[in-house]
């Protein structure tokens, strides 16, 4: 009887190689292109690194004075990790700044080269750049442990099967909240998309993920003249707003970003991700003839 091999297994090795090749190209940490705006330079993500490393410090010692010690250890292993981030020994974590970084610039690196070739495709009329909002996936503080990326991306993938999408590229984003009479971290996806009729998307995705009130935006389409919210897709978190607004309840949520697996946050159901030479590709996922679905409308 023949063996096979899980599906997650080369899943696991590619998301390995590919998260090599990226924490192993310092090209990634510097300021040469693709450029993300003049408040996220290198510079500014060692800064930032300077002020989480310190709000990961109170938050331990606070943590021990409490007699949280698994919480406390927990702080200190991050502080450990995001000290001994440096070339050729990067940490690839979430919770670092200047890797976080590194992998916000490589995914858009790839997503302009992988978008660029699939507008060539005739059916591609008019990109779209679109936010989708759940209602459901919405974490309080002291909750934020049950962020699951992939399960939520899973769950986006079916979600969105009734409306046939086509070729779609994104990012699973994570925001801070304050609205609803709470306060919390609310899971949504921004992906660009094509379709020939922007009004009709928004209507069909807003069928999909129905607003529950009257000044909610559940989901946003709109038109992109340009690849320039590749930066905004990619950063998954708003890291300089937490600093400013949530600086209480980020310790926790920087521990579920070093968990969490940089590639893991990319939604890309028809492409299939590898890594060379220092930098990631997308490469369509071929289907057989019998096996083709209608593009987005």
């Amino acid at each position: 009887m023949r063996k096979t091999t899980p599906k997650s297994v080369p899943r696991l090795q590619t998301h390995i190689r590919a998260l090599e090749q990226v924490i192993n190209n310092e090209q990634w940490y510097g300021d040469a292109p693709p450029g993300l705006g003049k408040r996220f330079t290198a510079a500014a993500a060692q800064e930032r690194l300077t002020i989480v490393t310190d709000i990961l410090l109170r938050a331990a010692k606070r943590a021990n004075n409490d007699g949280a010690t698994d919480l406390a250890k927990a702080y200190y292993r991050l502080l450990d990790k995001l000290a001994a981030c440096r070339p050729r020994r990067r940490c690839g974590s979430l919770a670092c700044p200047r890797c976080a970084r590194a992998f916000q610039k490589a995914k858009i690196a790839a997503q302009k080269t992988a978008i660029d070739s699939a507008a060539k495709a005739p059916r591609h009329k008019h990109l779209v750049f679109v936010t989708v909002i759940p209602k459901a996936m919405m974490y309080t503080p002291g909750k934020f442990q049950n962020i699951n990326v992939r399960k939520a991306n899973r769950w986006l993938k079916d979600a969105l099967k009734p409306a046939g999408k086509g070729v779609i590229l994104g990012s699973v984003d994570l925001s801070w909240e304050t609205r609803r009479g709470g306060a919390y971290i609310q899971l949504h996806w921004h992906f660009a998309t094509w379709t020939r009729d922007p009004v009709k998307l928004d209507q069909e995705l807003a069928a999909i993920f129905p607003q529950t009130k009257k000044y909610e935006r559940p989901v946003n389409v709109q038109s992109a003249k340009n690849l320039g919210f590749l930066p905004y897709m990619n950063k998954a978190i708003k890291l300089p707003d937490l600093l400013r607004r949530n600086r209480t309840h980020l310790p926790e949520l920087l521990l579920v970003l070093d968990r969490l697996d940089p590639l893991d946050l990319m939604v890309m159901p028809k492409f299939r991700l590898s890594a060379q030479q220092g930098a990631l590709t997308l490469g369509p996922i071929e289907r057989s003839a019998g096996n083709s679905r209608r593009p987005a409308s």
